[in-house]
């Protein structure tokens, strides 16, 4: 098998397929759900009050699944109950909102529980490694999550993400797994000089991307990718294919149907470019070398003193469409062509 998980559930539909992927439950490197010798209870055999008849689960409480639990908002008081839990899933139920705090939680795990609010206690966390919150309702990530410094594998698949600030997980020095795959995300930003040293796994298929201008120089150690089932623009996948067999870099799955392209088992579309005087490219040898220019700019920005000048794509003709296009430099009203 291509990929080593660290737990022994591992379901793959082959049936039905009209399913959407938001159904689909796959493994994530480093994960834990279900391991062998976990304690399942539910709310009937352990009300979340603290008294003597629930005492003797907690005394034997190393690994626990609660199933169905119906919590307003589950807070650090809560954590607490379970101060020697080192590992602590979540599955279905109703739990809202949650305030992550816990000195001794190594992995939390919450799924299909209708979390919309995930946040964490201002205070740095070295000790959580693995954070899983599938198939929810969050639509963004809090910032806090920053404090989770100690976190080697993330996983928000199948949630209603539209956006990820790869910057928000610039503290986790130690992440080697992330999926945010199952999304609605249409963008992925990062600083230019953004690094993961031991992100070795990245999943982001099936979301709404065109592009993604980090991969993969954004990770440096990276050794397996999912990039299938997004819109991605044609050169965008030419440049990422040549970046993947230069880095060696193993992708899996293969899209289908494709509408319009497939290139290296990728759906791609023909894009547009909108010129700052209104007229458009399509994709064309120079527009890829456009985009490689853009790239490299953002990567080592030129050096411009003072005054309020960018570099841009400009046209003399706006009512052209050979696509003859100039590099320029626009300060104030003036423009300067290349």
């Amino acid at each position: 098998m291509a990929m080593a998980f660290g737990f022994s559930f591992n379901l793959v539909l082959f049936i039905f397929g009209n399913l959407m992927p938001s159904v689909m439950c796959r493994a994530v490197h480093g994960g834990r759900f279900n391991r062998e010798g976990a304690i399942h209870l539910n709310s009937a055999q352990f009300p979340l009050e603290f008294n003597s008849s629930n005492e003797r689960w907690l005394d034997k409480s190393h690994e626990l699944i609660l199933e169905s639990y119906d919590v307003a908002h589950w807070n650090g008081s809560l954590f607490q109950t379970f101060a020697r839990t080192k590992f602590l899933t979540l599955m279905y139920g109703n739990v809202p909102q949650m305030t992550f705090f816990s000195e001794c939680l190594e992995s939390l795990s919450v799924i299909q529980a209708n979390l919309t609010y995930f946040e964490v206690v201002a205070e740095e966390n070295q000790e959580l490694r693995i954070l899983q919150l599938v198939r929810n309702r969050l639509h963004t990530l809090s910032t806090t999550m920053k404090f989770l410094v100690g976190l080697t594998t993330l996983d928000v698949s199948q949630n209603h993400l539209t956006h990820i600030d790869l910057d928000l997980f610039s503290t986790m020095k130690r992440l080697k797994n992330l999926d945010v795959s199952v999304n609605k995300i249409t963008s992925i930003d990062a600083s230019a000089d953004l690094r993961f040293a031991k992100l070795k796994n990245l999943w982001i298929s099936y979301n709404q991307l065109e592009r993604f201008d980090g991969f993969p120089s954004s990770f440096p150690v990276l050794e397996t990718v999912r990039l299938i089932g997004n819109l991605w623009s044609c050169a965008w996948v030419a440049r990422a294919r040549k970046d993947i067999m230069d880095r060696r870099i193993v992708a899996y799955g293969v899209d289908y149907g494709c509408s319009e392209h497939r290139q290296g088992g990728l759906c791609c579309f023909g894009s547009t470019v909108h010129t700052t005087a209104g007229s458009l490219l399509t994709e064309t040898p120079l527009f890829e070398a456009i985009q490689q220019l853009t790239n490299e700019l953002r990567a080592n920005p030129l050096n411009i003193s003072s005054g309020e000048q960018s570099l841009e794509l400009l046209t003399k003709d706006a009512k052209s469409r050979e696509g003859k296009i100039l590099v320029g430099v626009r300060r104030d009203k003036v423009e300067v062509f290349f």
